[in-house]
């Protein structure tokens, strides 16, 4: 038993790593003038491609059995448009007009928002630790956009707002499909998310028109976006959740953007004054007290 935790704990961790470090991945990309709709249609596309296949040699009856119930079949579309798509395109345009380190911690104000969507669907007042936690969310937010400097922002009004706005696609991300993964496979789901998704975004752009002339480390970036932080990450989250509690799991997230922060340190040569550093650990130590502290969710409707 002790092994199968260590082993979902490795997992989870590591997933969150992997979304991390394709944020600066995906910064360096953009560096060199690769086009948001393109990176995203594609990597979506070929990411649900074989997500897709895999579920169909391991369990075809699950990949197919969303399409059985007209329910499940909105519930798709309504994940795909509003919670697949849109929180890719606001964290990668977050990453775009900031830097991957920026947006990650940004978005990993998430929690505090679904915190709020749980207080209000379960009509229950918030518990003191409740407004200590988002307390100290907004003031370590505060210190990463200011640097210290409370009156002046050290990111851009566009930085800020484009942050904002992926913490509300995350807290979406995670609220909308919850009926779908209680029903269904989440790989199956995540499949034919990505696919339909990725579908929609290449027939408005399509990946091969217009194609970035890649050299051999943007391809390099683009492998790792493509293969590591969407169809390994994904699997290795969903996988972990066989063995630890999503408590756990959430509290294993705080790695996500530390990877974000060491990768873009070591390869993106970001450099980060003290304020900044002190914002971010008390984001994550927030969040790290939120998944100890905040109990869970309620099921989904039926």
């Amino acid at each position: 038993m002790q092994r199968q935790r260590l082993w979902g704990m490795f997992l989870a961790g590591g997933a969150a790593c992997l979304w991390g470090v394709s944020g600066p991945c995906s910064q360096y990309l953009f560096l060199h003038h690769v086009d948001l709709l393109w990176l995203i249609g594609s990597k979506m596309l070929f990411g649900g491609l074989v997500l897709g296949l895999y579920c169909l040699v391991r369990d075809r009856h699950a990949l197919m059995a969303v399409w059985h119930s007209r329910k499940a079949v909105v519930h798709l579309l309504l994940f795909t448009i509003f919670g697949m798509v849109t929180m890719q395109l606001i964290y990668f345009q977050t990453v775009a007009v900031s830097n991957a380190a920026t947006a990650t911690i940004m978005q990993y104000l998430a929690p505090i928002l679904i915190l709020a969507w749980v207080a209000v669907s379960t009509r229950t007042w918030p518990r003191r630790a409740d407004f200590v936690t988002i307390g100290l969310a907004m003031l370590g937010t505060l210190l990463v956009v200011t640097k210290g400097q409370i009156t002046q922002l050290a990111i851009s009004p566009r930085a800020l707002w484009w942050g904002l706005l992926a913490a509300v696609a995350a807290a979406g991300y995670t609220l909308i499909p919850r009926w779908l993964l209680a029903h269904y496979s989440g790989i199956a789901v995540s499949a034919w998310s990505m696919l339909l998704g990725g579908l929609g975004l290449t027939a408005y752009r399509p990946f091969w028109t217009d194609a970035p002339q890649l050299t051999h480390w943007m391809w390099v970036a683009y492998a790792f976006v493509l293969v590591f932080g969407t169809i390994f990450a994904y699997a290795m989250y969903l996988i972990s959740l066989r063995y630890i509690a999503p408590t756990v799991v959430g509290l294993l997230d705080a790695f996500e953007p530390l990877g974000a922060v060491v990768a873009g340190v070591l390869f993106m040569h970001l450099q980060l004054d003290f304020w900044e550093v002190v914002g971010g650990l008390i984001i994550l130590v927030t969040v790290g007290l939120m998944s100890v502290l905040t109990p869970q969710t309620p099921a989904p409707h039926e």
